[in-house]
């Protein structure tokens, strides 16, 4: 699916997701057009996709890795369409072993990813068996993360059908609430 050109073009936008098609030309003998014609080809494709990462470290953020035993497939891929939608989720994945799911989300803060821990948390959801968390510092690779925290939202409630008005730990500011919704409070930076 990917030739030598299209996988040095790959790497070359890995590099510098903003380098220009006539850079990236230059680079390897050919022109911008040729170049805009492989980059469209593997986008539409859906071999590659050049998107914004930000620097979570930058930010402060963590990481925390749920991994579930989910009891179905048909309970799985109702998790996957709840959570697919939660602006703090950056990887869901199907898993061998003890655990069928693993769930990969990011946190401003601490309170914040207590909260996800203890209440708006896949595990909690009917038909987990059981589940192991993971609290982890930001990444070391990769360094940059497309993360989707920065939208403008005014739901009430959030897409795994929390309200964070009615929520204790919100109301006692000990979560930024989700940010999908209109209680969300920023980024404490």
């Amino acid at each position: 699916m990917m030739d030598e050109v299209d996988r040095k073009i790959y790497f070359m936008l890995l590099e510098d997701g903003r380098a220009s098609l006539s850079s990236i030309g230059r680079r390897l003998g050919l022109s911008h057009v040729s170049i805009r014609n492989r980059l469209e080809n593997l986008k539409r494709s859906n071999v590659i996709n050049v998107f914004a990462g930000i620097n979570l470290e930058k930010l402060g953020f963590r990481i925390l890795i749920i991994n579930c035993e989910v009891e179905t497939y048909e309970i799985f891929r109702e998790l996957i369409k709840i959570f697919y939608e939660c602006p703090r989720v950056i990887f869901i994945t199907r898993t061998t072993g003890e655990y069928n799911l693993m769930v990969i989300m990011i946190a401003e803060d601490i309170d914040t990813l207590r909260s996800m821990v203890e209440v708006c948390s896949i595990r909690v959801y009917k038909g987990i068996r059981r589940s192991e968390v993971i609290i982890g510092e930001t990444p070391d690779l990769p360094k940059y993360i497309p993360v989707r925290l920065f939208a403008n939202k005014f739901d009430e409630d959030t897409p795994c059908g929390l309200n964070c008005g009615k929520c204790l730990r919100y109301n006692e500011n000990k979560c930024l609430g989700c940010p999908s919704t209109r209680y969300y409070k920023g980024l404490k930076i």
